[in-house]
């Protein structure tokens, strides 16, 4: 506050005495002047007075002021007198003031658009704003899980053989025409396996040297396998247990007789291997994925095998190791089921069956092998070699080859998987 009043006796040394314009009342705050006026009024403006205008209570353009004591606060004296003489300045010196709030235009305008008057302007406009449609929110599709796996195959061959009546060593020709149906449903849950074959195999050809009838029956067989396992203690070992049933389904003769040799269901046999250890391997190559091997061996320490032949006009039993006047024959003993799948490539695949057992006074042995080479999707050429050993009493032994049993084929035709 001293400040203020030594200021204002400074002041008043240098200026006369009778009131000042208006100019003298605002120095050095015309650059705080605002660039547009909007009828406010700035915080900062600063005055600087006489000493004497302020005793006198008068200012220059002759407007009385409340004169406030130099002991008390003077801020508001100097605020009220600030605004007045911001107004006279404005009010006597427009032209100072460059833009006012009213110049400008409170809506600014809207430009048009321009449509085209062109028709290709109007074939190739470009529409500026493109609103896509609200797309629903997708959801995960989760497939289900198939606990079944289904499959099969289907073969249709035959060959074919012809002599001309000169031939020199002589021979009598021949058709044979083969039929095998194969069929998988397997299904694998957790810990549980089950899985489920058949198959069905015939095959006809012709012999001339049967007066009896024009054809014969070659191969007769329905079988199926299955078998279920409960993994022991890896991906490889189960614990399990299976069965086998084949039959023959049409009737076969001898040659120029009419005496039966099998029927339907005679025989029947069924084998089940009541617990035992089953070992399963499946191997892809990393570089080729149709080369792969699947491996199954099941061993049952104890099985039962029971052989039934259920039509009297069939004579000899003893094919089968039933005895004389005897319907079935029931053994005890153990079995080993094997099966191997190589798939050399895509084209080439080699199958192999192996089954074993004995009653330990006894051995059936069995091995199936197949080799298969597809030439498309539909024909296909097929090896097959099919041995058997079976010391049963009652069986003819061979004077070359004695218990041991051969089948060989070579076929050409047709062939589908599934």
């Amino acid at each position: 506050m001293k400040k203020n009043c030594i200021l204002l006796w400074f002041m008043f040394l240098i200026f006369p005495h009778n009131g000042f314009s208006q100019q003298q009342l605002i120095t050095n705050d015309i650059y705080l002047l605002p660039l547009v006026f909007d009828g406010k009024f700035p915080v900062d403006v600063s005055l600087t007075l006489p000493v004497d205008t302020i005793l006198n209570k008068q200012t220059s353009w002759g407007e009385r002021q409340e004169f406030l004591s130099i002991y008390n606060p003077a801020e508001e004296y100097i605020g009220n007198l600030r605004k007045q003489a911001y107004r006279d300045y404005i009010r006597n010196h427009p032209n100072r003031i460059k833009y006012s709030y009213s110049d400008f235009p409170k809506e600014a305008e809207r430009i048009e658009e321009i449509k085209p008057n062109n028709l290709f302007d109007i074939l190739f406009e470009a529409e500026p704003y493109f609103k896509k449609p609200a797309l629903e929110k997708t959801t995960r599709y989760v497939p289900k899980r198939k606990y079944w796996i289904l499959g099969g195959s289907s073969f249709l061959q035959f060959s074919q053989n012809k002599f001309s009546d000169n031939w020199y060593s002589g021979g009598v020709g021949n058709l044979n025409l083969v039929s095998v149906q194969k069929f998988t449903a397997n299904y694998q849950k957790g810990k549980l396996q089950w899985n489920n074959y058949i198959e069905w195999k015939l095959s006809f050809y012709t012999n001339p040297n049967d007066s009896l009838r024009n054809f014969r029956l070659g191969d007769d067989m329905v079988r199926t396998y299955s078998d279920m396992g409960l993994k022991a203690f890896n991906d490889k070992f189960f614990y399990s247990s299976n069965l086998e049933i084949k039959t023959k389904l049409m009737k076969s003769y001898k040659e120029n007789t009419m005496d039966y040799t099998s029927a339907f269901a005679s025989p029947l046999q069924i084998n089940m291997g009541i617990l035992g250890m089953k070992y399963q391997l499946n191997k892809t190559s990393k570089k080729d994925k149709y080369k792969k091997v699947d491996l199954s061996v099941d061993v049952s320490p104890l099985s039962l095998q029971y052989t039934w032949v259920s039509d009297d006009k069939v004579l000899e039993q003893n094919r089968y190791g039933i005895e004389k006047n005897e319907t079935y024959l029931l053994d005890l003993g153990s079995t080993m089921n094997a099966k191997l799948v190589w798939h050399i490539n895509r084209q080439v695949s080699f199958s192999s069956r192996f089954k074993y057992f004995s009653n330990y006074e006894k051995s059936i042995a069995e091995s199936e092998n197949e080799l298969n080479i597809s030439l498309n999707r539909f024909f296909s050429t097929r090896f097959y070699l099919y041995g058997r050993f079976d010391d049963t009493d009652g069986i003819k032994k061979d004077d070359k080859l004695g218990y041991i049993q051969l089948n060989e084929l070579f076929s050409f035709g047709f062939n589908y998987k599934w």
